[in-house]
């Protein structure tokens, strides 16, 4: 029989600036945890004070596009920024969000914009 684990039951908060654009939650990535990145948001402009060269294309799009997400894009996922020969998103994943989860979205939202 296989033991469960026991739920802990104090509150978990997620520190937005540690989210990066992406959907990526920067706080449970090992890097993070050992110290050797400060999460995409705060490495980001860590590297800027430093003068080092950009650090993620994706928060750069974002951030370009006055948005705090990649999912507020129409072009989400877009073939540049989600690549999944580029980034650590499995085509499977991607195809996914594309053919699955964004229908539905857009659907979503076209009934709210008719309820306005």
């Amino acid at each position: 029989m296989k033991k469960r684990h026991a739920k802990n039951p104090g509150k978990k908060t997620i520190d937005s600036n540690l989210l990066g654009p992406c959907g990526c939650y920067c706080g449970y990535c090992l890097a993070y945890r050992i110290g050797e990145c400060l999460g995409c948001r705060y490495q980001a402009y860590k590297n800027i004070e430093l003068g080092r060269p950009e650090f993620c294309s994706t928060l750069v799009c974002a951030e370009q596009n006055g948005l705090e997400m990649c999912s507020e894009c129409e072009e989400f996922p877009c073939d540049e920024e989600f690549d999944p020969k580029k980034n650590i998103f499995s085509a499977v994943y991607i195809d996914y969000i594309k053919n699955d989860i964004k229908p539905i979205a857009q659907s979503k939202a076209t009934m709210i914009r008719k309820r306005r």
